[in-house]
């Protein structure tokens, strides 16, 4: 796990999930502290699916804990709607494939992300989840895991993970961690 990056985001990206048809980084934090980025695999990545599927499931865990969590898949919108469509999400799914200069539905790569892809290239493997704060041009990642680092169940692992990072705050801002 990677305690500390140094990335910052700044965006307007498409929403097939809860929302409207784009977000901005900022609406994402608007009711929460934190935010957790998901990146996933390609359209087909099983390991993603599932994980995408538990988080929609247990979404009132991160709610509790003042955290917005956000899938994010390097594919088309058309591809994306599917995930919308099968697993009924609580919560937006950002699509962001990227281009090389290519129209959106000739994109081959499907794994490789464009506004995220220095985050993508920073965490290794996916699937990887970013810990994401308000910053002074958007969102500053605070820690990072890829799902190899998690524990199984992974849902609990991320609790875990979010939990330890808002205790690392409570020192300066006088919050205490939520119990499970």
């Amino acid at each position: 796990m990677n305690e500390r990056e140094s990335h910052q985001f700044d965006f307007e990206l498409p929403n097939v999930g809860r929302g409207g048809e784009t977000v901005q980084c900022c609406e994402l934090l608007a009711d929460s502290n934190s935010l957790l980025v998901v990146l996933l695999g390609s359209h087909y990545c099983s390991r993603s699916r599932e994980l995408v599927r538990v988080l929609s499931e247990r979404h009132d865990a991160f709610r509790r804990r003042d955290t917005a969590v956000v899938p994010v898949l390097p594919d088309i919108r058309e591809r994306a709607r599917l995930w919308d469509q099968q697993y009924d999400l609580p919560f937006p799914m950002l699509v962001d494939p990227a281009t090389d200069g290519a129209s959106e539905q000739a994109t081959e790569r499907d794994d490789t992300f464009e506004t995220f892809g220095s985050l993508q290239q920073s965490v290794g493997s996916l699937p990887a989840v970013a810990l994401c704060r308000a910053g002074d041009d958007g969102l500053r990642v605070v820690a990072t895991a890829t799902e190899a680092e998690l524990d199984v169940p992974v849902v609990e692992s991320l609790l875990g993970f979010l939990d330890r990072h808002r205790a690392a705050d409570a020192t300066s801002t006088g919050n205490t961690p939520v119990d499970s």
